[in-house]
This record gives structure tokens, C-alpha cells and sequence, in this order.
């Protein structure tokens, strides 16, 4: 089962220093994936992409380096495009790297169209308050941007 809901977001909300868009998501297995339940709690990395992608690919080790030293610190999500792509070639890609992260197929391309996505990959850092730090260019060594990602706006009134 794949369902996409987007929740209410600012239509142009996809540069750095704007609120990410919010969005909902099922993963091939069912679970639900909600952007805002990181907000608060930890920051986001999340990366559009496709199973044909090259450049795509060679992100993978990163990725999976990153969820198995960092993923108490920091979330991945990887959305699928869906352009010239489908659940099941996802699912083989997954088996194929063995993929230890969220990944989710993007049905409709609502988040990609949200997120104002027209190539892949694209990567989005999201802080811990839901602000997106980086589109692309996300540094090698993104651990180490990990407090800066970390800390909560707090108001005092």
C-alpha cells in the first residue's frame, strides 16, 4: 500500500530558510512517515531520487554510512520520484544496496512537486524546527553540521 497526504504548507516553501513543506507518507510496508514528527526531536536529510539514477547510486554508501553511525541524530528519507519508476524496481533496488534507511515511493509526485523538485537527486537538510538549511549542496561532512542542525529555537515570553 503507498498513500501520500500533504498536509497545508506554503506552496513555495522549498529554499533554504523557508519552512519545509509538510507532507505524510506510507512506506511499501505500511508504516507512516510525518516530516513534523522530527520537528522538535531531530534534523531531516532528505534526498529525492530514482532506482536509474547514476549519481543516485553513488550517493547510497553515504546514506547507509550515515543510518548506521548517526540515525539516533539525524533522519533520512528518500522519496522516489516515480518518474520512470515503479514500487517494484524500488523494492529491488532496496534488496540490491541494502538500504538501511526510509525510503518511500512518491505516488502522484505530490512531496516532489511540493518540495519543487525537477532532477534527481536533490537533497534537502531540514533542522530540528523544520527549516531547510540545505537544498543540494550539502556538505561532505554533514555530522559535523550536525549541532547547528540541532539546536531548537526556544522563546521566552
Amino acid at each position: 500500500m503507498i498513500a501520500v497526504l500533504i498536509v497545508s504548507a506554503p506552496a513555495t516553501a522549498a529554499d533554504v530558510s523557508d519552512v519545509a513543506p509538510e507532507f505524510e507518507i506510507a512506506t511499501q510496508d505500511g508504516n507512516v512517515i510525518r516530516l513534523s514528527e522530527f520537528r522538535g526531536r531531530k534534523p531531516v536529510y532528505v534526498v529525492f531520487w530514482n532506482t536509474w539514477c547514476s549519481f543516485c547510486i553513488k550517493k547510497v554508501p553515504r546514506y547507509i554510512k550515515l543510518q548506521e553511525q548517526f540515525a539516533d541524530k539525524i533522519e533520512i528519507i528518500a522519496i522516489n520520484t516515480t518518474w520512470s519508476d515503479s514500487p517494484e524496481k524500488m523494492r529491488v533496488f532496496e534488496d540490491r544496496f541494502n538500504v538501511n534507511y526510509s525510503t518511500v515511493f512518491d505516488l502522484g509526485k505530490l512531496i516532489t512537486d511540493r518540495f519543487e523538485v525537477t532532477n534527481v537527486p536533490t537533497e534537502f537538510i531540514i533542522d530540528v524546527n523544520g527549516v531547510i538549511r540545505y537544498r543540494n549542496s550539502v556538505p561532505e561532512y554533514a555530522i559535523a553540521h550536525l549541532p547547528d542542525w540541532s539546536v531548537t529555537n526556544v522563546s521566552i515570553d
